[in-house]
């Protein structure tokens, strides 16, 4: 008798586990399947403008190439999430300085702004420079990189992504950050004139002269150009006087402030969509 009660019971018992495993499929089937559109930053045609210095004392000291991405998931589309990285230029500089910003949140305002809240990270690097002109000359000689690198939180605005959407693929998106010298001193630190590039040029080609004399002034370069500061300027002395220094700018940023001003060509990225029930990559590893 109490072997017949016992198969019972263990009958009963696999019976319902069978039973709650298959509810509990049914309600991983029957979960909505999150989709995810990647849009690529195109390193080519998008850019940065950096400042310094605020209202009438703002000085644009330079730009820089935007790369990265920017993820939408349709499950909350108004939480983006945003990795970018800011260089100077292709090539090296004496001292230069390179940033990237990771989002953690984004809230969309009333207005249709898109407040995008991360870590902005900047690194600056230092390093000589030997220069020695000759017949063979091929451009100076750099010694190793010594870097530093600072992390602040700081909000990127961006215009409204929704009035913006994509088209044949791709998607234009603007944005900017102000950060005071109080909040974030190394990032003013960082924007120092001459450490970043006044024009951004694509397919650019320079080559130096087969000789060099009294009138050398460096290679000559051809190329597309993308950008150049808009800085307004002023004559110095009288053209064609012995007083004559060419332009210089209107106005002498008050070092106060830092403005980065993003202008992003997005294109699109193979949508993931995984399948129900399914994990991503990233959640496999």
């Amino acid at each position: 008798m109490k072997s017949c009660l016992a198969k019972a019971v263990h009958l009963l018992a696999y019976e319902s586990r069978s039973i709650l495993m298959l509810l509990l499929a049914a309600v991983i089937v029957s979960l909505p399947v999150h989709a995810q559109d990647t849009l690529q930053v195109d390193p080519q045609h998008s850019f940065a403008r950096l400042s310094l210095g605020s209202e009438t004392n703002a000085l644009e000291i330079g730009l820089a190439r935007v790369s990265g991405d920017v993820v939408f998931d349709s499950s909350n589309p108004d939480d983006p999430v945003v990795n970018l990285k800011i260089m100077p230029s292709d090539g090296p500089r004496v001292e230069y300085a390179e940033m990237t910003f990771a989002s953690q949140r984004s809230v969309v305002t009333a207005g249709g702004k898109l407040l995008v809240t991360g870590d902005l990270s900047i690194t600056r690097v230092e390093r000589s420079a030997t220069i020695d002109v000759n017949e063979a000359y091929a451009g100076p000689q750099y010694g190793e990189p010594k870097a530093r690198t600072d992390i602040r939180q700081i909000t990127l605005v961006f215009s409204d992504p929704r009035r913006s959407a994509a088209r044949d693929g791709v998607m234009q998106l603007s944005g900017t950050s102000s950060v005071s010298r109080e909040t974030f001193p190394e990032l003013v630190g960082g924007l120092a004139p001459g450490n970043w590039p006044t024009m951004l040029v694509d397919d650019e080609k320079c080559e130096l002269p087969s000789t060099f004399g009294d009138d050398y002034s460096g290679a000559v370069c051809t190329g597309t150009v993308v950008a150049t500061v808009t800085n307004s300027v002023v004559m110095v002395g009288t053209a064609g006087g012995e007083d004559y220094s060419g332009f210089q700018p209107t106005a002498t940023p008050d070092r106060k402030q830092a403005t980065m001003a993003l202008d992003l060509k997005l294109k699109e990225v193979s949508p993931t969509s995984p399948a129900a029930g399914g994990m991503t990559s990233s959640e496999t590893k």
